[in-house]
């Protein structure tokens, strides 16, 4: 028999799935107990309703992804700054394949179930970023920018890219193409990704 500790984790996990699969308003938690095979109620004792289920799920990504932004940009340069903001952004999105897909939902359904305290991390993230930026304009490497708008050419290739990979393959058998039939490892679209928003970033 699994202990509280362990249901609970599960639950999570299951929850992350079917979120990042069906969305918010698609995810029922009678589908959820019928995967942790457990029953509906054993999910209230720990959460007490889908939005609390969902907050817990989603914020709690959002506060690793703040921690580990704010730990690996306390060093170096605004441009070696800005690289790792973006590296580590990218990295998460591979350690964290479900949060992809339903951040993705989120931005495309204008954040409609998105919890107050997740848009709390998302602006300490963002937080982050506005002050490499206003770093690098200080020593004269960085022009004047959106930090927003920086934000979303980092957020949005790599959620979109990392979320499409069936409809890349569907669309490379329909054209042939060896070129876009190689997949491009994640990884490299991290690195070419920081590379070519750092560059355009410099004076």
């Amino acid at each position: 028999m699994a202990r509280k500790g362990e249901t609970k984790e599960m639950i999570l996990e299951k929850a992350v799935e079917l979120f990042s699969e069906k969305g918010y308003e698609g995810t029922a938690l009678d589908e959820l107990a019928k995967a942790c095979g457990i029953t509906k109620p054993a999910i209230y004792y720990y959460f007490r309703d889908k939005a609390a289920l969902y907050e817990a799920v989603v914020c709690s990504q959002f506060t690793v992804l703040e921690e580990k932004i704010a730990q690996e940009t306390a060093e170096g340069s605004a441009v070696e700054r800005l690289r790792s903001y973006i590296l580590t952004f990218g990295s998460f999105l591979i350690d964290n394949p479900h949060f992809s897909a339903i951040f993705s939902r989120e931005i495309t359904a204008g954040a409609g179930t998105l919890p107050e305290s997740c848009a709390q991390r998302m602006a300490g993230i963002l937080r982050t970023l506005i002050t490499i930026l206003d770093e690098g304009r200080r020593e004269g490497v960085f022009g004047e920018e959106n930090p927003f708008m920086v934000q979303m050419t980092i957020v949005t290739p790599l959620t979109a890219y990392h979320v499409s990979r069936p409809l890349r393959e569907r669309i490379a058998r329909e054209l042939g193409d060896s070129r876009i039939r190689n997949e491009v490892d994640f990884h490299d679209v991290v690195d070419r990704l920081a590379e070519r928003i750092v560059k355009g970033l410099t004076c």
